[in-house]
């Protein structure tokens, strides 16, 4: 077979290409043509400052004009922050994009300039108003829901804890009381996780930029979780850090993200040392916390940061929020900062936070 594909190729060698029939080449552009018009994205073709062609969608998101080709561009969209970004694509031949809330209608669109060359430059526009709608909804929600769940919780536990210190220490009645206790504090968690996720959420959080001592962050997260982890059978340790490094950021955050990495690392490792090293090179602090449990698959790795993510089926661990990590990388990242993850299922998992390093005269 592949002898006869060779000869047919040789015989055909200085054969003349076959033209397209015209009837399938028409085809083709009636196809193309009908899907660009059902295409939920709004697309204008502007050439120079006019507007060369539109598609239904773009007709219907900017409607101010009744026959807008052959039209400014600034005209037709009643936005000079589009035709700005227009402009600056086809002067640096660089895709340009923003988020633009329309004066009039109020709708949020995410809008694209692509250059074409020749002075030419696609601009896509998408509607994301629902998207931001639902993501403000659900913003408000989990704020609403953090304040309206803090006090019953609390009456919760205090009831329990009291009925606690009534109760003899053996018997079924401690027992359970026992585990209402265990799980009101769990719930409280996970609350304080909603409260942190809806901090994150708002707008215009503040950020301290103050250098901090990297050594003495990491032995204070290390003792405050060193009494769980012996209650845990495991090792919680720390090597020891030259005192001179630090960091440039909010070491509040710092401290709550180490705090929700730690914690995670406890809540997975099935035994042996969970270590938290620090390192340091000219322009950044690294903060790393080694556990060695069953690691995470590497099709689940790039989603544990994810909100509500777990992997608790491939971990065997404790079940959780899935916030933590989530938290983690929110704060680290408010700084600045990066966060990443190295794992290999059976030997255990790394998580690394890097933060810029403070310079020499802020010691």
């Amino acid at each position: 077979m592949a002898r006869f594909w060779r000869r047919r190729l040789k015989e055909g060698a200085h054969a003349r290409p076959e033209k397209p029939a015209p009837a399938a080449s028409s085809n083709a552009s009636q196809m193309q043509a009908n899907v660009i018009d059902h295409v939920e994205e709004g697309i204008l073709l502007v050439h120079g400052p006019t507007v060369e062609w539109l598609n239904p969608a773009a007709r219907l998101m900017f409607p101010a004009v009744e026959r807008p080709v052959g039209r400014p561009l600034v005209e037709v969209v009643r936005d000079h922050r589009i035709d700005t970004l227009a402009v600056r694509a086809r002067e640096a031949g660089l895709e340009q994009a923003a988020e633009i809330e329309l004066p009039v209608s109020g709708r949020r669109l995410q809008v694209r300039a692509l250059p074409l060359g020749n002075r030419s430059v696609a601009i896509l526009a998408q509607d994301v108003t629902r998207l931001r709608h639902l993501e403000t909804v659900r913003q408000q929600f989990v704020a609403n829901l953090s304040h309206e769940l803090r006090t019953p919780l609390a009456g919760l536990d205090l009831a329990a804890q009291t009925l606690a210190g009534q109760l003899p220490a053996e018997g079924d009645a401690r027992l359970f009381v026992d585990r209402v206790i265990q799980e009101s504090q769990r719930l409280q968690a996970i609350l304080l996780n909603l409260v942190q996720l809806a901090a994150l959420d708002a707008e215009g959080i503040e950020v301290e930029r103050a250098p901090f001592s990297v050594g003495r962050l990491v032995a204070e997260v290390v003792a405050r979780h060193q009494e769980r982890a012996t209650a845990g059978g495991l090792q919680l340790r720390t090597a020891p850090v030259e005192d001179g490094i630090h960091a440039l950021g909010d070491r509040g955050k710092t401290d709550q993200a180490l705090q929700n990495i730690v914690d995670n690392a406890l809540k997975f490792a099935r035994s042996g040392d969970v270590e938290v090293t620090t390192g340091a090179d000219d322009a950044r602090v690294e903060i790393a916390v080694r556990d060695l449990g069953p690691g995470i698959p590497q099709q689940d790795l790039p989603r544990i940061f994810e909100r509500f993510y777990k992997v608790d089926r491939s971990r065997g661990g404790q079940s959780g929020s899935g916030l933590g990590l989530s938290i983690a990388r929110h704060l680290v990242e408010l700084q600045g900062g990066t966060i990443a993850a190295e794992s290999t299922p059976g030997v255990g998992t790394v998580v690394r936070v890097r933060l810029p390093r403070a310079p020499l005269t802020s010691r």
